[in-house]
């Protein structure tokens, strides 16, 4: 196998609820932006194997190996 066949290579991530399909050598910071907006999400956890991210600068470069799943994030009471 070579490099680019990783890149071209599908996996899922979570979104709300919703399995997504992703490359596995997409930028996951560009994608899960896109994918967010399109959806009307704007309020969100995310969750990279599962331990809660707190910064953009936390996530992986890659989908590649990792569990990631985005949660809507709603305000008790709301």
């Amino acid at each position: 196998m070579n490099l680019n066949e990783l890149k071209n290579e599908k996996t899922t991530v979570t979104i709300a609820g919703e399995e997504v399909e992703v490359k596995r050598g997409d930028a996951v910071k560009d994608t899960l932006t896109r994918i967010l907006q399109e959806k009307g999400i704007d309020s969100f956890t995310i969750l990279v194997d599962g331990d809660e991210v707190t910064s953009t600068d936390s996530l992986p470069a890659t989908f590649d190996g990792h569990d990631i799943e985005v949660e809507r994030y709603v305000k008790a009471g709301c």
